[in-house]
């Protein structure tokens, strides 16, 4: 994809930092058609560089020399053209590799690393250890968006980060949201909400648990919001071959994410692997209970039984019991839901975006600051 949920913490911190007066540098990978949010670093001054321009066979050797003069090429060429005071390198997974980083060490440039997600799906092999340590332990910062994957990183290359430091992610609604509680006409309805992504998002594992007979019966529906990554075809058919039509249906992508939580009275999150889902932040700022699994920062967040349910793994007969514990109490998840709201608000800061600029700030060398 060209853009993604990762790219919003960066991108919102670098328009804040040109409004403050900063030149912002951009190193991206070429699509065809380059992100809205890219262009708005170049209307205000920024540049962006293209990496990765794929060319013809007979134009290869034209383009490599139209590279040495303009922002498409290598990154050590866009490194030593730019001289930046400092690098933020974003990841949107744990096993991608990190080149520009020993660029950086050559040239004596400080730089950040900044993780959206991480796993147990992927696990770096030995062969490449020690260059993932020098990666990692070289940055002045490495940024994680949750304890989480903190802990499966340093798992993952086996070694200690003691440059570590948790950041938050920039949120889609009003820290003070308020959405109307919907009218349940005995009816109870859950909004899972996420990219169509079995891999990440676990969707499903829904459809394995609501296949039961107990859960047919019952008075609950489940609304999957959500653009398709690959999966929504298994998704539809695997509903109606159970026959799951009337549970479980399709709210395609709101813009507006109040607009979920003005229809729904709680959230089910079943994912595999998160960074910090903020889809839990958002529904909790939304005064909603959250049903999830115990991945990124959710045990951090949601306090079991009180303001929510967390299944300790991504299995199917451990979602049906955290679903059981929360139908339980569904009488009262709207006082939990409010409870929630209390509770995010007391533990995730309301300008996550200022905070992070801070932070990059922070790693420019003092000479070049003062």
């Amino acid at each position: 994809m060209p853009w993604g949920g990762s790219e919003e913490l960066w991108w919102r911190a670098a328009r804040l930092l040109q409004e403050q007066g900063h030149k912002i540098l951009v190193n991206y990978k070429w699509w065809p058609e380059k992100a809205r949010q890219l262009v708005q670093i170049e209307e205000h001054g920024g540049s962006v560089w293209s990496r990765d321009q794929p060319v013809g066979f007979f134009d290869a050797r034209k383009e490599s020399l139209k590279r040495l003069f303009s922002n498409n090429g290598s990154t050590k060429s866009w490194l030593e053209q730019t001289q930046p005071e400092m690098v933020l390198v974003t990841l949107g997974y744990h096993p991608d590799q990190i080149p520009v980083a020993d660029e950086c060490l050559k040239h004596g440039i400080p730089y950040a690393i900044n993780v959206q997600c991480a796993s147990n799906f992927f696990f770096i092999h030995s062969d490449l250890l020690e260059k993932y340590r020098r990666w990692y332990q070289g940055a002045e910062k490495v940024f994680f968006v949750s304890a989480e994957n903190q802990h499966k990183l340093e798992t993952n290359i086996a070694a200690q980060l003691d440059n570590a430091e948790i950041v938050a992610n920039p949120f889609n609604v009003d820290y003070e949201s308020n959405p109307q509680w919907p009218e349940s006409d005995q009816v109870y309805r859950i909004a899972c909400v996420g990219r169509i992504h079995f891999q990440s998002k676990g969707q499903d594992l829904i459809v394995d648990v609501m296949k039961q007979a107990k859960w047919r019966k019952r008075k609950i529906e489940i609304t999957f919001y959500g653009h398709d990554q690959g999966n929504q075809k298994q998704l539809e058919d695997l509903i109606l071959m159970h026959k799951l039509q009337d549970q479980l249906k399709f709210g395609g992508f709101k813009e507006k994410v109040e607009d979920i939580w003005a229809e729904n009275h709680a959230l089910l999150l079943p994912s595999r692997y998160e960074g910090a889902p903020l889809v839990v932040i958002e529904a909790m700022l939304c005064n909603r209970v959250s049903i999830s699994t115990d991945i990124g920062r959710n045990r951090e967040l949601i306090d079991e039984g009180e303001t929510g349910f967390i299944a300790d793994g991504a299995i199917a007969s451990l979602l049906d019991e955290t679903l059981e514990k929360a139908w339980e109490e569904r009488e009262n998840w709207h006082a939990m839901g409010q409870i929630a709201g209390q509770h995010i608000r007391q533990r995730y800061p309301s300008d996550p975006i200022q905070e992070f600029a801070d932070c990059i700030k922070s790693i420019v060398p003092k000479s070049v600051r003062q």
